[in-house]
């Protein structure tokens, strides 16, 4: 593990020395010799050296002259000086040279011993406080971005940090705002129609390639900072180059313009690249973060109350919003759905959500605030269903209060198809049946587990690639299957591990990524878990 260079110009010490004290016993692996000074140079050079034992008075090139060498070249060497004599000088030009011990001869095996034990045992504590150091810099730099994400994401909601609380966190994530600067908010809208065409993965990999050209055509001239808002749009916060003295005076005429043609540049470029359309709504300069949040909430209620589906708009100070906002009013005329609920009467509940969806389809298709109009008004009538039966409505839909703040539906027929969903468990009093459309679902779902192998595969992503709430999709997964479905997920993994080790010569940290494992660690462990052995124990036999 350690090495050590043993100098004297006594040849037979040096030799003694190396040859009868049990050296590997307490970690070192290699023990050097030299019979001189300049001899010592040369194997310093040729050789890494952990700890050096040398006397000092050798003709020609001294103990002292090997060590000052050493610390001149900031060598991480650690030296012990031995001397036949116990002069002051020597013993202060040794500590001045950061010697780690200093032993007067003849010196015994055990004190020798302790003296490099020592040695090691520091140099042991500075490896694993390096190690953890730079474990904790790896998982830092591997996690930066959705750190940053989650800042701003909090900036946005309107926590409150102490400014030196922000102040390290920007430092620490490398973010080039400061306390004052005057910055700017962009939020992407996606249009509506593409949540209803695609699934979780392909909305992702979208959202990714958006970031992607938002990126490459601003950061030429802004400092970007990204993010996903707990209401699903893509936020980007904008600082100009050019700022230095953190003002609002940073963006001028030049600048808003430049910042103006990008985004309208975008906003071609994801038609033209993307085949989707999307509509850009930034706001005017603010100081950070002291108003970051009261603008985004602006910029926001702009983006629910409009109907745009594609272009760039600039949302002014307590602008108007683009049109007056009126009520859903077929979710208020009599009869009400929850009167209908509490008679029991499909028919007319059915006919009364027709209603309700024709009028958000036809008069608010891309209005999230009407959206969310219907998806509370709906939450209210279910919970009040649920109660009345006695059952607990998270248990098919999830943590109401979580739902209602994160899970956004981008469309009628989205909020449609959910609502669908939970109101036939709930007439039926939240059976799981066993018929075919399930099994077919059950189907769906191991054809995407397969697919998406390397991917990361849990309840909640396969939920959103099925359109289904995670809680109701469990359910009608282990009453077909009679398993959780963690357990058939882990069950694909380890059987597509099990046959690359038999089959293909992958090597151990490949088969890792391809079953979906973040680590190697990880894999092994779960591995060992299932099978009873290592996956390199698994090939040998």
């Amino acid at each position: 593990m350690f090495s050590l260079l043993i100098v004297d110009d006594h040849k037979h010490q040096v030799d003694t020395l190396a040859a009868t004290v049990d050296w590997n016993e307490i970690g070192i692996t290699a023990v050097h010799k030299a019979y001189g000074g300049q001899s010592a140079l040369a194997i310093i050079e040729a050789h890494p050296i952990d700890i050096l034992i040398t006397d000092i008075h050798m003709p020609g090139t001294t103990g002292l002259d090997l060590i000052e060498f050493i610390d001149r070249r900031h060598k991480k060497i650690d030296s012990i000086l031995l001397t036949g004599y116990a002069e002051f000088e020597y013993a202060k030009k040794a500590i001045e040279l950061h010697a780690v011990d200093y032993l007067i001869k003849p010196v015994r095996d055990e004190a020798l011993l302790e003296s490099v034990k020592k040695v090691i045992a520091k140099r042991q504590t500075d490896l694993r406080h390096h190690q953890s150091f730079e474990h904790a810099t790896s998982l830092l730099h591997q996690n930066l971005p959705l750190l940053k994400e989650n800042l701003l994401h909090d900036l946005l909601q309107g926590v409150i940090l102490t400014g030196n609380q922000l102040a390290e966190k920007l430092g620490m994530y490398q973010i080039p705002v400061k306390i004052g600067d005057y910055v700017k908010l962009a939020v992407i809208k996606f249009d509506p129609g593409f949540y209803e065409s695609y699934d979780a993965y392909d909305i992702k990999l979208f959202e990714y390639a958006i970031k992607n050209i938002a990126e490459e055509l601003l950061s030429p001239h802004f400092h970007l900072w990204s993010g996903k808002a707990m209401q699903g749009n893509l936020t980007l916060l904008l600082l100009p180059h050019s700022a230095t003295a953190g003002g609002a005076d940073a963006w001028t005429p030049s600048c808003q313009d430049t910042l103006a043609s990008s985004a309208k540049r975008l906003v071609e470029q994801v038609e033209q690249y993307l085949k989707g359309k999307v509509a850009v709504y930034v706001s005017s300069p603010a100081p950070f973060p002291k108003e970051v949040h009261s603008v985004y909430r602006s910029v926001l209620s702009t983006v629910m109350k409009s109907g745009e589906r594609q272009g760039f708009f600039v949302v002014a100070p307590d602008a108007a919003p683009h049109r007056k906002l009126t009520p859903l009013s077929t979710l208020y005329q009599v009869p009400m759905l929850v009167q209908l609920m509490d008679m029991g009467d499909m028919e007319k509940i059915n006919g009364k959500f027709s209603t309700i969806f024709n009028e958000l389809e036809q008069f608010h298709p891309d209005s999230q605030a009407h959206i969310r109009e219907a998806y509370l008004h709906l939450l209210s009538c279910f919970t009040y269903l649920a109660h009345k039966k006695g059952i607990v409505l998270e248990d098919i839909i999830g943590t109401v209060s979580s739902h209602s703040e994160s899970q956004v539906f981008h469309s009628a027929k989205q909020l449609k198809a959910w609502s669908g969903i939970i109101l036939e468990a709930l007439m039926n009093d939240a059976p799981v049946k066993n018929d075919e459309n399930h099994r077919q679902l059950v189907h769906k779902i191991h054809s995407y587990i397969e697919q998406n192998l390397g991917k990361d595969l849990n309840l909640q992503t396969i939920s959103e690639a099925v359109y289904l709430h995670a809680v109701y999709l469990s359910k009608i997964y282990k009453e077909i299957t009679g398993m959780n479905l963690s357990e058939y997920i882990l069950r694909v993994r380890m059987e597509e591990a099990k046959n690359l080790l038999e089959n293909t010569s992958c090597k151990i940290y490949e088969i890792t990524e391809r079953v979906g494992y973040q680590s190697p660690q990880h894999f092994i462990r779960r591995f060992k878990q299932y099978y009873g052995v290592t996956p390199e124990i698994y090939r040998k036999r």
